[in-house]
This record gives structure tokens, C-alpha cells and sequence, in this order.
């Protein structure tokens, strides 16, 4: 643990089901309503078994499938903007930063011609 944060009790209906050097309330859980909560990060790379713990969190708690990947969440978002936009026109205004670029490349994957392009310049003052 990395931070002087600390737990001093947990609450009714939880029980302690990790602790660390510097914690007993490493990790907690209620059973019963399926809530759990953690006294670190799993999600950084110098936690030990991060990945494993969120790994199994997803699929085993949370039931979730393996399946999800880059491209077909690409396919996927793109039948979603053709489904949502038809055969109208679309206008795309980007600032040139990953989110506003990300929308502009599947706008154009998905409906082509059909987008205009409009690239805003925020960090010019008029």
C-alpha cells in the first residue's frame, strides 16, 4: 500500500478477505450483495496478481466473456453509427486530440463521404 489512507472498520454484513503488512482490510466482501472493495491498486503494474485479481473479478464475479477485442469493438461502434445516422450528412468537429480523432476515423470508416470534417483550434485565442 502506497498511501497512508487506512480502513478502521469495516462495515456490517463484510468480511476481511486479504490483508498486507500495512493493512487488515487489504480487501473486503459482502457475500450476500456481492460487494466488494480494495485498500490498493490493483489495476497498476507493481501490484502483485493486479491483472489476475481483475481478471477474475470480471469473469468470475461479474460473468463476463473473454471475447472483447480492438476490432470488434471497431465493427461493432461502426454499425452503431451507420444504424443511428442513416443516410444523412454528419459534421464532425475535432481538436485534434485521440478522443475528437478517434470519432472523426470511425465516422469516416463508417458513413465516408457522408461526414464533414471540421478541425477547431481551442488553444487559439481570437
Amino acid at each position: 500500500m502506497s498511501h497512508s489512507d487506512k480502513v478502521i472498520e469495516i462495515p456490517e454484513g463484510f468480511e476481511v478477505i486479504a490483508d498486507s503488512p500495512s493493512t487488515d482490510y487489504a480487501a473486503i466482501e459482502d457475500k450476500k450483495r456481492r460487494i466488494y472493495g480494495v485498500q490498493f491498486h490493483p489495476e497498476v503494474r507493481h501490484t502483485e496478481y493486479g491483472n489476475d485479481l481483475l481478471n477474475n473479478f470480471v469473469r468470475r464475479v461479474c460473468d463476463c466473456k473473454g471475447q472483447w477485442t480492438m476490432e470488434n469493438f471497431i465493427e461493432i461502434e461502426i454499425e452503431k453509427i451507420r444504424q443511428r445516422v442513416g443516410d444523412r450528412r454528419v459534421l464532425c468537429a475535432m481538436s485534434g486530440g485521440v478522443d475528437s480523432s478517434v470519432v472523426a476515423v470511425l465516422l469516416h470508416k463508417a458513413i465516408g463521404e457522408s461526414t464533414n470534417m471540421y478541425l477547431c483550434r481551442p488553444w487559439l485565442t481570437s
